[in-house]
């Protein structure tokens, strides 16, 4: 599923005392992306690097700047005030390890903007502190009993902790999710009774989740992903039909739009935006789980078929770390699998990196923290309520607590917004921990 990349979106967390302030989109503001970014947000810091530089100014007197700066984690600051202030700094230019800091942070934008920087590596520095790095959404699905949950549940990242958030208007499985702008959205699925077009947004600030504008066809195991602003729902089945359709949604007007279908249908789909690109893995067309891949290009309103995985999966989730595509997890024609590979499209391959520690088929899967969660799904047995995370300095997959609720075909995404803003409803009201 879906999630809202922090280290992508303006730094606005990062400073306490700064101002921000909305812009009309703007092109390429932090060399990510080459779409418009409409409704953008550009953290202004400059009374928070005020209040900051006269406390540079006595570590530089005193010979402990290098010191102070290591701590600051400038790769995450929007690239346009790292150029614009950071690096006019007299006292920093004045500095040879500060300036290896600061070339740290320029190879960290060069290197989302998939240009070619030699022997770059990722550091505690690019990684969002951890009341900074969102909040991580589990949303709907299904358990043993076999009817769909309207229950969400939010990961607590300083506090290793889940718990029950305000629940969802309608029961969901296979249902979409995404987070774009601080907000979390539901799409389609299935009640237990019929298919859904509908959608709700959750929003943080008033604890609601509110219906909006349904999409032209109703659909479950659809994908989401979010490409300078809108958000596109991709794919799907219903009970006769899996989908090639793919509509668009602007969240401005509030109404949705049909763009070119794939070239593919893919039920089951998983889906993640990259850099000018977004991209359908997998799914299921019918007849049988699909290794193939296709990107759509929005200038262009069209899809185009990539390097294939080395693995047929629907039901897998994916997401983007550090400029790469992983995919996760799902069936194949006749199980669940532990399998993941990665996709790096600078190289156009895919590779394999390690396995799950239990085969996950429906999993939902976010990334948060320089990690790939992995949350619920069902190992073959068992609807499971474990959560695995991946870190791919170590190549390894660790169990790292468990939800609530046994779940698959949840939607899981992570929300730039704090935990303190979300209200804990305690016990969640839908069948608790029904696993079998």
């Amino acid at each position: 599923m879906a999630s809202e990349s922090v280290t992508g979106k303006p730094a606005r967390n990062h400073f306490p005392k700064g101002k921000r302030q909305q812009h009309q989109p703007i092109k390429n503001r932090s060399s990510v992306s080459d779409c418009d970014r409409e409704d953008s947000f550009i953290f202004e810091a400059n009374e928070a690097w005020k209040d900051f530089h006269s406390s540079l100014l006595r570590f530089y007197e005193n010979g402990e700047l290098c010191d102070v700066t290591l701590k600051v984690r400038l790769p995450l600051l929007p690239v346009d005030f790292l150029m614009g202030v950071v690096a006019k700094e007299q006292i920093v230019k004045q500095n040879l390890k500060c300036r290896d800091l600061l070339d740290e942070a320029r190879n960290y934008h060069l290197h989302l903007s998939y240009k070619a920087v030699p022997d770059f590596e990722y550091s505690i520095r690019t990684t969002p502190r951890k009341h900074t790095a969102g909040v991580l959404f589990c949303v709907g699905g299904r358990g043993g009993s076999g009817d769909p949950f309207r229950s969400i549940e939010c990961y607590s990242i300083s506090k290793n902790t889940w718990f029950f958030g305000p629940e969802m208007n309608s029961r969901r499985r296979h249902v979409g999710v995404i987070s774009v702008e601080g907000k979390v959205y539901a799409v389609g699925g299935h009640d237990g009774n019929e298919h859904l077009g509908s959608m709700e947004m959750f929003d943080p600030l008033t604890n609601k989740w509110m219906m909006k504008a349904s999409m032209n066809t109703k659909r479950r195991g659809i994908a989401l992903a979010s490409l300078g602003g809108p958000i596109y729902a991709i794919g799907g089945l219903d009970d006769n039909t899996c989908f090639n359709d793919v509509e668009r949604y602007d969240i401005e007007s509030d109404q949705w739009s049909v763009v070119a279908p794939m070239n593919t249908p893919r039920g089951g789909v998983g889906s993640v935006a990259l850099v000018s690109h977004v991209y359908a893995v997998g799914g299921n067309d019918g007849v049988a789980s699909l290794s193939s891949v296709e990107r759509y290009d929005p200038h262009l309103d069209k899809w185009i078929e990539v390097k294939e995985m080395g693995q047929r999966r629907a039901g897998n989730g994916v997401s983007e770390l550090h400029g790469c595509l992983y995919v996760v997890g799902g069936f194949d024609d006749n199980s669940p699998l532990s399998s993941v590979e990665r996709y790096d499209p600078r190289s156009n391959k895919w590779d394999y990196v390690a396995t799950l520690t239990t085969p996950r088929g429906g999993v939902g899967i976010a990334t948060v923290m320089g990690k790939i969660f992995a949350v619920g799904g069902h190992n073959g047995n068992a609807y499971l309520n474990t959560v695995e995370a991946f870190d791919p300095v170590l190549n390894r997959w660790e169990l790292v607590g468990s939800v609530s609720h046994c779940r698959a075909g949840a939607g899981v995404a992570v929300c730039s917004c704090l935990t303190s803003q979300i209200r804990d409803v305690g016990h969640g009201s839908n069948n608790v921990v029904d696993c079998m």
